[in-house]
């Protein structure tokens, strides 16, 4: 843990995003999302077992095979993603989930900002959803729909 987001958790988010765009015209699979985001699929398999783990993805195998979200992108919340994946995010490593570690807690000068950086971090990604980040990439031209089948690029 630490102030920065994990690679897993940016590719997490990338691929929730990804299935967002695309169940509405069936099952997503992991190779059409590797192609569209740069991300080997062997990484994605390790982050979508992650994520049916957690109920955020369903998958099912086969040639019709591939993955949906299991409740609306609009219920499915970063801080969600952030809790499964990276089991939290704090600016220092003696803060877990709002919780301190540290045995200079009770003479720490700076621990109460560090605390108020948590919270607003954590504030900001439960305030925003897959649907949000959908959006703002739809907003932004980063998803193209060209006859019906949608273009995403990131």
């Amino acid at each position: 843990m630490g102030v920065n987001v994990s690679t897993k958790t940016r590719y997490a988010l990338r691929m929730l995003v990804d299935i967002a765009a695309f169940q509405d015209s069936g099952k997503v699979k992991i190779k059409d999302i590797s192609e569209r985001q740069g991300i080997s699929i062997k990484y994605l398999e390790q982050i979508v077992a992650t994520l049916s783990k957690a109920d955020i993805v369903r998958g099912e195998r086969g040639p019709q095979g591939g993955y949906k979200l299991t409740r609306p992108a609009s219920e499915i919340t970063v801080a969600q993603v952030v809790m499964e994946v990276e089991g939290g995010i704090a600016p220092v490593p003696c803060i877990k989930g709002g919780s301190v570690e540290c045995d200079r807690k009770d003479r720490c000068t700076t621990l109460d900002m560090w605390l108020r950086i948590e919270k607003a971090v954590m504030d900001i990604m439960s305030q925003t959803t897959i649907q949000d980040l959908l959006d703002d990439a739809n907003s932004k031209g980063i998803i193209m729909i060209q006859d019906s089948m949608p273009e995403y690029i990131i």
